[in-house]
């Protein structure tokens, strides 16, 4: 299978999980809003049942008279030690000791009372000096709110099925053009990667046989006595072959972080030594700016666990940001906490604002200074870039941190915490 093929085939897999995942979510909203509506139609249906035999019970009780009793209705009135029953009263009613409750006592009670397997809503009362008994059949009540409850539930599963077949559809439709923009953005990326893997290596390459060849001048040289080629020009290609070769880590680092289906390989790191390279690259910028570039770092290495070009990333972003707000001096520290590797870059400029405090991290984030450094114009916007940020995000993925202490006019430390190799993340 080809890599496009698979890449076809992966998009194909996404697609659908991710139609699927917004189908379900949309399903189940219906669902659970269908749900409280059919629950809140029965809660009404049911209390307007409830009403209507209260009041049904309510106006046979008046009556007074068992032979009055209207359908479905059974009553009893109990007079002087004698009671009087409406014609076809089930067996098992009246019930006679609320009826002697109630003579005894007075008032009003009302239950449910279950004969055979009938249930029967019965109410007893005073009036004057008889005890008036009404007891309503619920079967009929009972039953339509049962047809009520099935007709609601299949309202539910069938509004629900038609639902996630129209948002299958509604989410494919929508998901259509992300996918489409998706796999153009990482057919760019792998082709800006090809594109600019090409001319480093060609760079990389012309550079070491350029090297050699001033290598091999210098042997003739010494052997025949001549003078040699400038010393400098050797230590400039060298330079040159270690700089395209960070360049090819950057740019395979980043094409990693682009593309999320790519598996990253971890390594032990050493950050003391990757700081001590990053800083020898800045040490040239430094000095043009009249800054005091200094390095501390322990004897020993510092191993983190991660990827070396994203490390060499995300100080240079942090140099980067240095160097252009110190007054005098930046410092660059390494050194292992407990079960992490701290990373301290400061310097002595004008310090962040605090209109920043919470978006230093931020793409793209400014703030208008106020002025507070040494020849900074008050008013002068403040833009931080991509930098921090993206210094911010190598961090975070490889399962560390990085915050910011700062005070205005007084400098700011810019300090990243990493877990130490081992020690998982």
């Amino acid at each position: 299978m080809s890599r496009r093929s698979r890449v076809d085939q992966w998009d194909s897999i996404e697609l659908r999980r991710a139609t699927t995942r917004l189908s379900l979510q949309f399903t189940g909203l219906m669902v659970v809003l269908l749900s409280v509506v059919g629950v809140l139609v029965f809660g009404f249906a049911a209390a307007g049942s409830a009403t209507a035999a209260r009041q049904t019970l309510d106006e046979a009780v008046d009556l007074g008279n068992a032979r009055d009793a209207p359908l479905d209705v059974f009553l009893a009135v109990y007079d002087r030690g004698r009671v009087a029953v409406s014609r076809d009263m089930p067996s098992g009613l009246p019930v006679e000791e609320a009826l002697a409750e109630v003579a005894a006592d007075g008032g009003r009670r009302e239950e449910t009372v279950t004969v055979g397997k009938t249930s029967y809503r019965v109410l007893t009362v005073s009036r004057g000096d008889a005890v008036v008994q009404a007891a309503l059949d619920t079967r009929d009540s009972r039953q339509e709110l049962q047809r009520l409850a099935l007709v609601l539930l299949a309202t539910i599963v069938g509004a629900a099925l038609i639902a996630a077949v129209f948002s299958v559809m509604a989410a494919r439709a929508a998901m259509q053009p992300l996918v489409r923009a998706l796999a153009l953005q990482r057919r760019f990326v792998s082709d800006a990667g090809h594109e600019l893997r090409t001319p480093l290596t060609l760079l990389s390459t012309r550079a070491q046989i350029l090297h050699r060849r001033l290598a091999a001048r210098e042997e003739r040289a010494a052997a025949e006595g001549g003078e040699a080629p400038e010393g400098w020009l050797s230590d400039g290609l060298t330079e040159i072959v270690s700089d395209a070769s960070v360049l090819t880590g950057i740019l395979e680092d980043l094409l990693v972080t682009a593309d999320p289906r790519r598996n990253e390989a971890t390594e032990d790191v050493d950050l003391a030594a990757v700081a001590a390279e990053t800083a020898a690259a800045f040490r040239a910028k430094a000095e043009e700016s009249g800054l005091d570039l200094r390095v501390q770092a322990p004897g020993d290495a510092v191993y983190v666990r991660g990827v070396r070009a994203a490390f060499a990333r995300l100080l240079t972003a942090l140099l980067s940001n240095a160097v252009d707000y110190a007054r005098t001096c930046v410092v660059l520290s390494v050194a292992g906490s407990g079960r992490e590797a701290v990373l301290t870059v400061s310097d002595d400029g004008p310090g962040l604002p605090p209109e920043l405090e919470g978006r230093l991290f931020e793409r793209f984030s400014s703030v208008r200074s106020a002025g507070t450094g040494a020849g900074e114009a008050p008013g002068r916007q403040r833009h931080y870039g991509l930098g921090l940020a993206l210094a911010a995000e190598v961090a975070a993925r490889f399962g560390g941190s990085i915050r910011a202490d700062s005070q205005p006019g007084a400098g700011t430390s810019l300090v990243v915490r990493l877990p130490l190799a081992g020690r998982g993340f």
